[in-house]
C-alpha cells in the first residue's frame, strides 16, 4: 500500500504482534500505524461525543479484548497496538516480551506515577512506546515541561505548537540536535537494561559546563530605536541556565548594562551536570524595566550534548522561534572534569 500524498509505503508487520521495534533503517520511506484495535475503533464511529474528546478520552480508556473479527484487514495494518490495560500502574507498565505496545498518559498521570515508579517507566520505554499528552484544561495552548517525559524515555511528548512559552523553546532546543532533522536518538543511559536509570535518584556530577558571556549585538539592526525605550538605549541583561533533570535545572543572570545597544557583560557561569545527555542550555535576553515587566530581547535553547568547546557567535530567536537576522551573543563554552 502506498500513500497517495507522499508516496511512502505502509509498514506491514510480518506477524500479528510486533515482538520488537524495527530498525530505523528498515522504516525509511515507510509509514507505521499505531492505534486502537479494530473492535473498539468500529464501536466508536457512531459516538460523536467520544470523537469530540478523542485526544484525551480515547487514549485514557482501558484496553479492550482484541478479537479483530470485525475488521481483520484493518487490524493487520496496525504495527503497534495502543491502549491502557485494565488495572493499575503495574499493569500499565507490564513488559510483554512477545509484542511491542503503546501506552498514552496525560501529563498529570505521568507526574503522579513518576514519583514512585520512575525505574519501571524507563524499563517500559526500552521495549515499548510511551506517549505523553497535555491535560485537556490547557485552553490557552500552554505547555508542560517536556523533560519529565524525556528523562523517563517517552518517545512521543505531544505539544501545543501555538503556545509560545519556555517549554516550547526547550522542545525546539532538544530537536536542534542531530542536524535538526526531527529525530534525536535516546542517550545510552535510557537504553541500559542492566542498570535501569531512575531520574528521581541522586547522581554524582559527571562534568561542569563553563559558560562565558562576553557581549551581544545586532538589536539596533533588527529593532526600531524606540522599541525598548522611547528616550534612551536599552538596558539588556541575560539569563543563562540549564533545563534538565531536577538536580541540574537552574537559571542565573547577568547584571543589566544600562543605555547600551551593544552590551558587554564579561560574566562567567558554571553548571555542574549530573545528566549532561538530557541537559538543555537556556539563554534568554531581556531589557530591564523597573516595574518588573521586562521586555523580550531574544532567546535560544541548545542541547548540551552538541555544544562544542570554544568561542561561538550564538544567534537568538524571537518568541515564535524565528531567527533574528542580526542579533547574536558572543560566548565561550568549556567542559571541565569533576
Amino acid at each position: 500500500m502506498v500513500s497517495k500524498t507522499f508516496g511512502e509505503k505502509l509498514y506491514l508487520p510480518e506477524s500479528e504482534s510486533l515482538p520488537e521495534f524495527p530498525s530505523p533503517e528498515s522504516l525509511v520511506g515507510k509509514i507505521m500505524i499505531s492505534t486502537k484495535p479494530p473492535k473498539e475503533y468500529l464501536e466508536k464511529q457512531d459516538s460523536t461525543s467520544e470523537n469530540a474528546r478523542q485526544e484525551e478520552a480515547d487514549e485514557g480508556e482501558e484496553e479492550p479484548e482484541e478479537d479483530g473479527a470485525n475488521a481483520p484487514e484493518y487490524k493487520k495494518m496496525i504495527a503497534i497496538h495502543a491502549g491502557k490495560p485494565k488495572g493499575g500502574v503495574e499493569n500499565w507498565l507490564r513488559i510483554d516480551l512477545s509484542k511491542v505496545r503503546r501506552l498514552s498518559l496525560s501529563e498529570q498521570e505521568l507526574e503522579a506515577i513518576a514519583r514512585s515508579h520512575g525505574r519501571e517507566i524507563v524499563r517500559f520505554t526500552q521495549r515499548n512506546m510511551l506517549r505523553i499528552y497535555p491535560k485537556g484544561t490547557r485552553f490557552d495552548s500552554s505547555n508542560y515541561n517536556p523533560l519529565l517525559g524525556w528523562m523517563h524515555g517517552a518517545q512521543m511528548v505531544a505539544f501545543n505548537m501555538q503556545g509560545y512559552d519556555k517549554h516550547l523553546w526547550i522542545m525546539q532546543g532538544m530537536f536542534r540536535a542531530n542536524g535538526g532533522c526531527g529525530y534525536v536518538k535516546k542517550p545510552d543511559l535510557l537504553l541500559n537494561e542492566k542498570e535501569i536509570f531512575n531520574p528521581a535518584e541522586p547522581l554524582p556530577v559527571k562534568l561542569t559546563l563553563k559558560v562565558t558571556l562576553y557581549l551581544g549585538e545586532g538589536w539596533h539592526l533588527d529593532f526600531r530605536k524606540t522599541h525598548f525605550d522611547l528616550y534612551s538605549p536599552p538596558d539588556f541583561f541575560t539569563m543563562v541556565g540549564i533545563a534538565g533533570v531536577p538536580a541540574d535545572t537552574q537559571m542565573k543572570k547577568t547584571k543589566a548594562i544600562e543605555d547600551e545597544w551593544v552590551p558587554i557583560w564579561n560574566q562567567e557561569f558554571r553548571f555542574p551536570l549530573r545528566v549532561p545527555e538530557l541537559a538543555i542550555l537556556r539563554i534568554l535576553v531581556l531589557e530591564y524595566d523597573t516595574s518588573g515587566n521586562h521586555d523580550f530581547g531574544g532567546q535560544t535553547c541548545l542541547p548540551v550534548s552538541e555544544l562544542r568547546e570554544g568561542i561561538r557567535a550564538v544567534p537568538l530567536y524571537s518568541r515564535r522561534s524565528e531567527k533574528y537576522n542580526s542579533v547574536k551573543l558572543l560566548m565561550r563554552f568549556q567542559f571541565l572534569p569533576t
